[in-house]
């Protein structure tokens, strides 16, 4: 072994017993130098939103599906109820709503099981005004024309069935802008507000 050999294995002794020196018996061990750097404060206002959420619409309506009745006639003549499906997030109102369904009715499907209504189908609903206390609903003339007295009996007892269906206000019946106390070219009276005993003599 040349002097350098013993040299190079002598150094590498020395710096091995100054390694387990400090870190077995050494207290305070190495210890790197460190820098203190401090957490900067973030304001939660400041954090962005993720990109992929959008933002809530306060004027977007919960939808909501009710069920209306309407009462159309069999082939017996007798008046029946069917249901409609009235979402509350595209009607205002589902008793309009199911007056419109009354006035429209009935449906093919309703139409091959035999089913029908004496509302002449050129009926215009000309306003139906929901207040706290009453709702009127006014209908062209049109309503109370054609089919003679029975069918107006029938028809008329189709809108006071649905009406009381589909509200517990008092409903009061308008032709045309004025209250149809006499409908028909049969002079049927009416009483009001529409209710089972209207069509009482």
């Amino acid at each position: 072994m040349n002097f350098s050999q013993k040299l190079g294995i002598f150094c590498l002794i020395i710096i091995t017993t100054v390694y387990i020196y400090f870190s077995f018996f050494s207290k305070e061990g190495f210890h790197l130098p460190q820098k203190n750097y401090e957490t900067p404060a973030v304001n939660i206002n400041d954090v962005p939103s993720p990109e992929n959420e959008e933002p809530l619409d306060e004027n977007e309506k919960k939808q909501e599906i009710k069920t209306v009745k309407i009462y159309v006639t069999d082939a017996k003549g007798k008046l029946r109820s069917v249901n409609r499906k009235c979402d509350t997030s595209l009607e205002k109102s589902c008793f309009t709503f199911a007056i419109k369904e009354l006035i429209s009715a009935p449906t093919q499907w309703e139409k091959n099981k035999g089913l029908s209504s004496e509302v002449p189908s050129n009926t215009k609903i000309l306003s139906v005004r929901e207040g706290s206390n009453n709702i009127l609903i006014d209908l062209s003339p049109a309503f109370e024309s054609g089919g003679g007295a029975e069918s107006t009996y029938i028809r008329v007892r189709q809108l006071i069935k649905t009406s009381q269906a589909n509200t517990n206000l008092p409903v009061f019946l308008y032709i045309n802008g004025r209250q149809a106390d006499v409908i028909g070219g049969e002079g049927i009276m009416i009483k009001q507000p529409l209710s089972e005993r209207s069509l009482d003599d």
